[in-house]
């Protein structure tokens, strides 16, 4: 699924979506960094092992249970931003 049609669902028990957007903004300032030449490939990939061990805490769920983001729809989309990630990375040198 191509990512500008993904959706992140909000669904009782999901992620924290605080967490989720936070996690989502650290991958966006890792690409637009690679995009302007600001890292090299090894601090990119430093801060890419960084981010992506950052948890994501989920909501409770239950009778009084709280709304996140849907964990399958977050890990898929996640895994999509690290691709991206991935693949400038490797038009460096």
């Amino acid at each position: 699924m191509d990512m500008n049609e993904q959706v992140l669902r909000s669904v009782k028990g999901g992620y924290n979506k605080l967490a989720v957007i936070t996690k989502l903004d650290s991958y966006n300032t890792l690409l637009a960094a690679l995009e302007h030449g600001s890292l090299n490939r090894r601090q990119a990939l430093d801060e890419l092992e960084k981010i992506r061990y950052t948890e994501l805490p989920k909501e409770k769920s239950g009778l009084f249970g709280k709304v996140g983001f849907s964990a399958e729809d977050t890990d898929a989309y996640l895994q999509n931003c690290e691709q991206m990630i991935l693949e400038k990375l490797e038009n460096l040198i």
